[in-house]
């Protein structure tokens, strides 16, 4: 009978294991953090359909991909309060990635050119609303 207890616990913890490591996956890819805010990861740079009012929790890390087929142009990302330049990047290769972390809450914008030359162009541009954290 013992031996049979023995069984049964173990087959139990691993049990249990497999279940909190599932749980624990399950949360890694929620799209929402605890307090119902979407968690935006990576901004892509391209021509797409893609919303241009991205909301960041305030304390968020941000990765940005340049996801076109070619290089872009001063990539910069600016305070839009105070325009103060946060981010500036004369040449952002296709695939290429950088980082940024919010930490203050506000509206900053990322923008960027697709020709080298600005002067007979118009940059494009994202607006980044950093929010302060909010309950459920």
């Amino acid at each position: 009978m013992s031996l049979e207890k023995n069984y049964f616990k173990i087959i139990s913890f691993r049990s249990l294991k497999v279940v909190g490591i599932a749980v624990w996956v399950a949360c890694l890819s929620l799209p929402a953090n605890l307090f119902g805010e979407s968690l935006v990861r990576t901004i892509s740079l391209e021509a797409s359909d893609q919303e241009t009012n991205i909301r960041i929790p305030v304390g968020s890390s941000v990765t940005f991909l340049n996801n076109y087929s070619q290089e872009l142009y001063k990539t910069s990302i600016i305070t839009d309060l105070s325009e103060k330049k946060l981010v500036s990047i004369e040449s952002f290769a296709p695939g290429q990635t950088f980082g940024l972390q919010f930490s203050k809450k506000g509206p900053y914008s990322i923008c960027y050119w697709l020709e080298p030359k600005t002067d007979s162009t118009h940059p494009i541009c994202l607006q980044i609303n950093v929010v302060p954290l909010q309950t459920a």
